[in-house]
């Protein structure tokens, strides 16, 4: 016969339906997010189809990052909600290991970065020349993506805004000579320091004409790449980016601790019920 009656219970009510609520939150935003994947994606397929050839295909193409990063979300927001409303000692496990792996994955990344932050910089330098500008004109979303970071950061290209040498359409070599393209020697029009329109909603794409060749008007663009724009902008605002960081921890650190705190009670409880 059980030593205690029904209603005795380890199990914490603040505990397991703080956790519950959190992870509910965060199971309809996972789902939020796979929405939006699926609409980006099929609306792209619509006017734009690039099969995969690579995993930076998947690493630089929004809709899926929103798919990919929807699904993680929705996952562990699921084993964490129903882990914590059914006081499933599986799921809540699971649901603590997966949360461990990721904090110690960006811990580990964050840490390797800063160390090896030359020999980092220098590979996600090249990294972003060939999948970004190179592809440039292959890409609607990527192309729009690239737009928007070098109007807001005021920058262009990843080191310099003579990295748009590396693309065929703006390519310079020779001053252009052997270059059919009309934007040869330019750069895009988000690199113009004053973007005209030659109408309502129609870039002049020509505005940086002629930059990149020797003696071209650099005074037209910015000529700052994105990667120091970026760096500046983090020195710049560092306590909120800090802040973001640690609090991406600490969401972190709770929830791991709520989690494993929760499936011990349970596991507590049943033992005692066994006795």
């Amino acid at each position: 016969m059980p030593c205690c009656g029904p209603v005795d219970s380890f199990v914490s009510p603040f505990v397991k339906y703080v956790l519950f609520f959190f992870n509910f939150l965060c199971w309809l935003l996972g789902g939020v997010l796979i929405g939006i994947g699926i609409w980006a994606y099929l609306e792209k397929q619509k006017y734009y189809n690039k099969e995969i050839e690579s995993v930076y295909d998947v690493i630089f193409d929004l809709a899926i990052i929103f798919l990919v990063l929807g699904a993680v979300i929705f996952i562990l927001g699921y084993a964490g909600c129903i882990g914590a409303l059914r006081e499933n000692v599986y799921l809540l496990k699971f649901y603590y290991f997966a949360m461990l792996l990721i904090f110690l994955v960006l811990l580990v990344g964050a840490v390797l970065a800063f160390v090896f932050r030359d020999k980092f910089r220098q590979k996600f330098t090249s990294l972003l020349k060939d999948n970004l500008i190179i592809t440039y004109q292959d890409d609607p979303d990527k192309q729009s993506t690239i737009d928007w970071l070098q109007e807001q950061l005021g920058c262009c290209g990843v080191n310099t805004y003579r990295d748009w040498n590396k693309n065929q359409y703006y390519n310079c070599s020779s001053e252009g000579k052997d270059n059919p393209s009309p934007l040869a020697c330019s750069v895009p029009h988000s690199c113009c320091k004053v973007q005209d329109t030659l109408m309502a909603g129609v870039p002049n794409i020509l505005c940086g004409n002629g930059v990149l060749k020797m003696g071209g008007d650099s005074s037209l663009v910015y000529t700052i790449g994105c990667i120091d724009a970026a760096l500046g902008l983090v020195e710049t605002q560092l306590p909120i980016v800090g802040g973001i960081a640690v609090g991406i921890c600490f969401v972190l650190l709770i929830a791991m601790f709520l989690s494993y705190l929760l499936a011990r009670q349970v596991e507590d409880q049943m033992l005692r019920w066994s006795i």
